[in-house]
């Protein structure tokens, strides 16, 4: 499976984790606040395939977006997002998923040989995910999130400055994830080899 790879990117939502039923109990946590639920959906969806030039332009339009026809303005959007629903997700995580075994077994394989290694997600919060799903975050040589690169998952351009990052070539670079659309086509979209992961 790592024949000829000097470089895994792995993604982290799905990937190192099963997250079937996260959605259904962030609904049940966050009931209160389902609208803004609903509109962090449509947000993501509206600026999918759009790149911004940073970190900050991204999320000035993601909550630009979240607030848009709604009662609440971007900065509470914003304060919502980054003290409610990203934490409440990171406990979830912590009490309810555990990693997978057979991907930890492929982490573990490619430290063996001495293989860079890289999570790359398409939220944020990656090092308290990686904490609550007792991961090192240190046997990594890069963590980073799409969006603080300016985009989405499957963004051509995140993808190449995420191998950039670590100094990788497309040609021994191989992308695991859980997700065809996003995963695998940011390795194909660089030219890299994709590793899908199945429930």
């Amino acid at each position: 499976m790592l024949n000829g790879v000097r470089t895994v990117i792995l993604d982290l939502d799905g990937t190192l984790y099963d997250k079937r039923g996260l959605a259904q109990r962030m609904v049940g946590r966050l009931w209160w606040c389902l609208p803004l639920l609903a509109a962090e959906r449509l947000a993501r969806r509206n600026i999918h395939y759009v790149r911004y030039t940073s970190k900050e332009e991204f999320f000035d339009a993601f909550f630009t977006y979240m607030s848009r026809g709604h009662w609440w303005s971007k900065s509470i959007a914003e304060v919502w997002y980054n003290t409610v629903y990203m934490p409440a997700m990171v406990r979830l995580i912590k009490r309810y998923h555990t990693t997978r075994p057979e991907v930890m077994e492929l982490i573990a394989e490619a430290k063996e040989q001495g293989l860079q290694l890289a999570i790359y997600s398409d939220y944020g919060c990656v090092e308290e995910k990686l904490e609550a799903l007792g991961v090192d975050p240190a046997q990594f040589d890069v963590l980073v999130s799409a969006p603080e690169l300016g985009a989405l998952k499957p963004s051509e351009t995140c993808a190449r400055d995420v191998m950039e990052m670590l100094g990788a070539k497309p040609e021994t670079t191989l992308f695991v994830g859980d997700r065809d659309d996003k995963d695998g086509a940011s390795a194909r979209a660089v030219g890299a080899r994709f590793l899908k992961i199945e429930n």
